[in-house]
């Protein structure tokens, strides 16, 4: 039975009458990494925050590595590398003095494996911070935090004013740092951050955890995109009763499934849907953020969407 790192039970943090946090649950596995999801206001960085005890929850019970976030918050931090969404760093410090420093107050950290990230990400340490650009600033904070050996990861949107090189260098440091068995959450607004580097992923929507999901399992999903000529041609009550059928959407003559299972279960019925122009896909995150945040206010009104009961 594999080890829970992290475990939330219906915790909440609400300001007045606005829930930035509601009953959320989750279990992290130990070892994994594990992706969080969601727009801005979704609740990412107030559960991030709150299992560091850093915010004190309005109700409920979240633990990491068997400590309570909240009477052993203490604790909890000693076990976490953190890297916020906005890192503040001294500006009059060099980056070579920066990592000497916050690898000398971790009691995880390590100067030489924050040297040979920041060289990897081709960072001048000998610049102060104060004329860094906010991309290597972001590189330094990286470096900072990967370095730690600290059995727990949070990474708040590690990769933001990062170009894309340097960002597809960063997800390999992700996906690297599993192999020390630790545990990383990564909070990210990008699709291919997630893909490339989680094993699995919780989509968050105005503070509730939506959907949880294998990003294995995940891929084993099509997406057929298709026209048909009448839109009577397919049913929702029709669709909700095929098994295979996880999601659909239908707009005019326009219609997007999602399909699951072997191919064999599902092409010959496919073959007889009366569909035309059909593009099979591999189904990715993206597809099933979208059935929670459809990506714009005008496709959202127009768009019939639907989920099978």
């Amino acid at each position: 039975m594999t080890a829970i790192a992290i475990e939330a039970q219906k915790l909440s943090k609400i300001y007045r009458s606005v829930g930035a946090l509601v009953e959320c649950d989750l279990a992290i596995p130990a070892g994994k990494i594990f992706g969080l999801l969601g727009p801005n206001g979704a609740g990412k960085t107030t559960l991030l925050r709150t299992l560091l005890g850093f915010l004190k929850p309005t109700s409920g019970k979240a633990t990491l590595r068997g400590f309570d976030c909240v009477t052993q918050s203490v604790k909890v931090r000693q076990q976490v590398s953190y890297l916020p969404g906005e890192a503040r760093l001294y500006r009059a410090m060099r980056g070579q003095a920066v990592l000497e420093l916050f690898s000398g107050l971790q009691h995880h950290g390590s100067l030489k494996q924050s040297l040979s990230i920041a060289e990897r990400l081709e960072l001048d340490l000998s610049r102060r911070v104060m004329f860094m650009s906010t991309g290597m600033r972001q590189k330094l904070a990286i470096a900072i935090v990967l370095g730690s050996r600290a059995p727990v990861v949070i990474l708040d949107e590690p990769t933001a004013n990062l170009d894309p090189t340097v960002r597809s260098e960063v997800v390999a440091l992700i996906r690297e740092s599993r192999c020390d068995e630790r545990t990383i959450v990564l909070s990210s607004h990008i699709f291919s951050d997630i893909e490339g580097s989680c094993d699995e992923v919780a989509i968050l929507k105005q503070g509730r955890v939506v959907c949880t999901a294998d990003l294995h399992e995940l891929k084993q999903l099509h997406i057929v995109r298709a026209t048909t000529k009448h839109s009577s041609n397919l049913h929702a009550q029709d669709l909700k009763s095929l098994n295979f059928v996880e999601h659909f959407r239908i707009s005019g003559q326009q219609v997007e499934l999602q399909l699951s299972g072997s191919p064999n279960d599902w092409l010959k019925w496919l073959s007889t849907a009366g569909l035309h122009n059909i593009a099979i896909d591999h189904s990715g995150v993206q597809a099933l953020y979208e059935r929670f945040h459809p990506p714009t206010a005008a496709q959202q009104s127009s768009f019939i969407s639907q989920s099978p009961a």
